[in-house]
């Protein structure tokens, strides 16, 4: 069976550490914070991500437009930059779920 060689340039971003479970924070549509985020744990490892890896993937999520910076201001005035969803992540938040539905019946047919 050959399948040939396709390049799979965004779901390698979309599936790379930690992508998904951002988007998955930020479902709600209100803005997050970095600080909230740092909460977030690896389902596979347990542990939380670090710093980089959170700044890395929020990057790579804003150049691709499933995410948007949304500067707020705290009660006391001060501006903070939080993040939020776009219809874009949505929809790519949407379709990692049913091809996860997908997946887990193809291995569970075995």
């Amino acid at each position: 069976m050959d399948l040939g060689r396709k390049r799979f340039r965004w779901l390698n971003m979309i599936l790379s550490e930690g992508a998904l479970d951002l988007l998955e924070s930020m479902k709600d549509e209100k803005p997050k914070y970095f600080k909230q985020f740092r909460e977030l744990r690896n389902e596979r490892t347990g542990r939380r991500y670090s710093p980089s890896t959170i700044s890395s993937r929020l990057k790579e999520l804003i150049n691709l437009g499933a995410v948007e910076r949304a500067i707020t201001k705290t009660e006391t005035g001060r501006e903070v930059a939080g993040y939020r969803i776009t219809k874009k992540g949505v929809k790519a938040l949407e379709l990692s779920y049913e091809y996860e539905d997908r997946l887990e019946g193809v291995f569970k047919k075995g």
